[in-house]
């Protein structure tokens, strides 16, 4: 019996050697199992699983957030009281050399999406170990996908995504935010953003032609103000020709004489214009047509910018069966008249929270949100963003900040 008791001893003290000595491959398996417990138990605890420079990929296109952003997002949502459970079924996890880096990949069940994969990356930081890319996926089996693609076209159909966005005149003597120092920054917020319609304020014709150039997959309309042609500032659209068929487009200035290039008679003094477009989603049918009205109001005359929204409203009353989209510089905050007469005619802003959108190229914007896009009142706003993202060398793109949404073409019931 003796004898048996020290095997039995010696077999629990090599369990627990076995034990204190895990390898990383074990400790990144239990790093998995405690973020899967905490978010089935609504634990806040669950992003401390997380590296600081954590990414995490949702199941939506779009669903790329921060860690910061993360925890905005959700905290509230487990302090609450709410969690949500994914049932492990087998993981991998490959340590790669260097020996600080694992790879993982995860089959998951949710009652709620059925089984998904979940993938990612942890980092070994001062001894331990985090999260640093999490990805969650639906899985879609084969047998279905001729099912499920029709589906997805048609939904990503109904929706438009739009941006509006002051480039800043190529020929400004602005020193190191010159445009030769910004054109690739500009060029890769675009092609970031993906937008499906794009309004430009500002640019010049070889801007338009630059960034054409680098952004591939876009076509577009304007003219310059100047001459109705190719000189002066333009407010172009672009447009990714995947995504939206250009059906007519136009340009008017805003003055008496709005089919006259260059004029104004506002009180402005120089030309403003808007440069329109109807688009209708490719992909599908029986998608709902719509129309972008991109303009740049004066920045000086209040009067000019009050005709001028007078004017918009009245050329784009007869689409009113088309959900119609208004953008662009308009120089103006949301409590100014101008603003007030475009929501009175049945317009919303599609920022939900207004915040200043001029930076003068400096790290705080000031003033009021002048850059807008309003979307017809009863179209639901899946997403907006003021997009305050600097380029690859902490050099803002423009001196205003672009903004974008996401809005479905039909009303939601």
């Amino acid at each position: 019996m003796t004898s048996l008791l020290r095997i039995a001893f010696a077999i629990l003290a090599v369990l627990f050697s076995l034990a204190a000595f895990a390898g990383p491959e074990e400790d990144v398996d239990a790093l998995l199992s405690r973020m899967h417990e905490a978010s089935k138990n609504a634990d806040v605890g669950y992003f401390d699983l997380f590296a600081v420079d954590a990414v995490f990929f949702g199941t939506d296109l779009w669903e790329r957030w921060t860690k910061p952003e993360f925890e905005a997002l959700y905290r509230p949502y487990m302090e609450s009281g709410r969690g949500w459970e994914f049932k492990m079924r087998d993981r991998r996890i490959d340590l790669q050399p260097g020996g600080d880096i694992a790879l993982f990949d995860e089959t998951l069940f949710s009652e709620s999406f059925g089984p998904c994969r979940g993938s990612g990356a942890a980092r070994l930081d001062d001894g331990a170990w985090t999260i640093v890319r999490y990805h969650l996926d639906i899985t879609i089996p084969n047998d279905v996908v001729d099912d499920v693609v029709p589906l997805i076209s048609a939904f990503e159909a109904s929706r438009v995504e739009l941006m509006s966005f002051n480039i800043r005149f190529g020929t400004a003597d602005d020193d190191e935010d010159s445009w030769p120092n910004r054109r690739e920054d500009v060029a890769a917020l675009i092609r970031a953003e993906l937008p499906d319609v794009l309004g430009l304020q500002e640019a010049l014709r070889f801007q338009i032609d630059e960034l054409i150039e680098r952004c591939p997959g876009y076509d577009w309309v304007g003219v310059g103000r100047d001459d109705g042609e190719s000189a002066g500032e333009h407010a172009p659209m672009l447009y990714r020709t995947d995504r939206v068929r250009l059906i007519k487009h136009g340009t008017f200035w805003f003055s008496e004489t709005p089919d006259e290039p260059g004029s104004a008679t506002y009180g402005n003094t120089i030309p403003r214009i808007c440069t329109w477009a109807i688009f209708e989603p490719t992909g599908d049918s029986e998608a709902q047509r719509f129309g972008v009205a991109n303009v740049h109001l004066d920045h000086q005359s209040a009067s000019s910018r009050e005709w001028s929204v007078r004017q918009l409203l009245g050329f784009v009353a007869p689409w009113a069966g088309t959900p119609t989209f208004l953008m662009g510089d308009f120089n103006t905050g949301p409590d100014s008249a101008p603003i007030r007469d475009i929501a009175g005619k049945g317009w919303s802003n599609t920022a939900e929270t207004p915040a200043p959108t001029f930076n003068g190229f400096n790290d705080n914007a000031t003033g009021e949100m002048i850059d807008f896009i309003f979307a017809p009142e009863g179209l639901a706003v899946d997403e907006w963003e003021i997009i305050d993202d600097r380029g690859k060398d902490g050099r803002w793109p423009s001196d205003h900040l672009p903004v974008r949404a996401i809005v479905r073409l039909t009303p939601q019931r």
